[in-house]
């Protein structure tokens, strides 16, 4: 989603509103050893839900995500991007904390996050 995407207030009260949470600029890309497989059924949101200009800004048409519990205490969301050519092992973690601050991470630190169904979180 982009980290100057992210610290636009407007995009921080549309995503709070459209996830349920608010979500903390900075989030983590991951890349995973294998493509992203939900185990439970993922939601979508479309780019123009956050913003008429997403999509032709960002190429992303919009994103399958799902709800999760990061580090066994913090909500957040794992989202992979709908663009063309997009790794299918990559994704997106935006939580309620700035994960690298909260977690003390750097880059290739390890993170657990558990995919949960919607009305858990």
């Amino acid at each position: 989603m982009g980290a100057p995407r992210l610290a636009d207030p407007t995009i921080l009260a549309r995503l709070r509103d459209l996830l349920g949470f608010p979500v903390e600029p900075g989030t983590l890309n991951l890349r995973l050893p294998k493509p992203w497989e939900s185990p439970l059924t993922p939601s979508y949101l479309a780019a123009e839900e956050i913003d008429p200009d997403w999509e032709a800004r960002t190429a992303q048409a919009g994103y399958l995500w799902n709800r999760v519990l990061i580090a066994g205490r913090y909500q957040g969301v794992v989202a992979q991007a709908d663009e063309p050519d997009y790794p299918a092992n990559l994704v997106e973690l935006l939580s309620e904390v700035h994960l690298r601050q909260t977690l003390d991470l750097r880059d290739g630190d390890p993170i657990s996050f558990t995919v949960v169904p919607t009305e858990t979180v």
